[in-house]
């Protein structure tokens, strides 16, 4: 039952488009002559939005000892890369906790598994001194989004896409494309195009699953690929598929990662899953 372009796209189109001041925020921070200040400006035009990174830049996650309790402080302390995962983090949450029968993902379990992968992505960033952690979480973040696009499709074929999953000993998300005729990463770089982000996510994005397939950005699609895994490991909200998209190989050669990376990462993430409110 290969989907048309046609419908995938419009499906995409059906979508609301982020918040002006979400995408206000991205096209200042890519922009080295933007103050403090203007950023401000900006997130406070939206008591939402400001409200959503004040609360996640005072998580546990980003572990200042102090309270951060102004927009400046938050910018100043955080920088203008983490101001942005911040202000993308609070413009699809709402996307994101949707329940998606399709992958079988509960209410809120999209949420809390691209925000693991997220974390995920910035702590192996920090590990291999790479430079672009806040990217990473960023694309982490938003990595699975296609997935609100074409959830509709894998439900009218889910228990056949899980039969040929075993019989074929592809992944899932090969026999997703072979099926469908779109597979959820490709998809979601088409929403990313939508949204106008930047061509370094898009790219992430669309090729998490087959990082060596990226132009430009194969080292940060590998780190998304890798960051998926092992925040699937964990079991917490990827829907069915989590187990069936193996971490290839060859990603993490180009990383040069060894298990004991991994389970280091792993053990960073656990304990953040100890804090309550780091999904909230």
């Amino acid at each position: 039952m290969p989907v048309k372009l046609e419908h995938v796209l419009k499906r995409i189109h059906a979508l609301p488009p982020l918040p002006t001041s979400a995408m206000r925020v991205i096209a200042l921070t890519k922009n080295p002559a933007t103050s403090a200040r203007e950023l401000e400006n900006v997130i406070a035009q939206d008591p939402a939005l400001a409200a959503g990174m004040l609360r996640q830049a005072n998580s546990a996650y980003y572990g200042y000892a102090r309270r951060i309790s102004s927009l400046q402080e938050a910018i100043v302390i955080l920088g203008f890369q983490a101001t942005q995962g911040l202000a993308m983090a609070s413009a699809v949450a709402p996307f994101l906790k949707t329940q998606l029968l399709g992958y079988e993902i509960e209410q809120d379990g999209l949420w809390k598994h691209s925000m693991l992968t997220g974390m995920a992505a910035k702590s192996l960033c920090k590990r291999l001194k790479l430079p672009y952690g806040d990217v990473a979480y960023t694309a982490g973040l938003l990595h699975d989004i296609g997935k609100l696009v074409i959830s509709i499709y894998v439900q009218e074929v889910g228990s056949y896409l899980l039969e040929k999953v075993t019989v074929s000993k592809l992944s899932y998300v090969e026999v997703e494309e072979k099926i469908i005729g779109y597979n959820h990463a490709t998809v979601g770089g088409f929403l990313a195009k939508g949204w106008s982000l930047p061509e370094d996510l898009v790219e992430s994005i669309s090729c998490h699953h087959a990082p060596s397939s990226a132009q430009n950005h194969a080292e940060l699609a590998s780190v998304i690929h890798v960051a998926n895994g092992l925040a699937s490991l964990l079991g917490l909200g990827g829907g069915v598929d989590s187990f069936l998209n193996p971490i290839q190989q060859e990603a993490l050669n180009r990383l040069s990662l060894k298990e004991s990376d991994l389970e280091l990462i792993m053990a960073d993430l656990g304990e953040f899953l100890l804090d309550p409110t780091i999904f909230s």
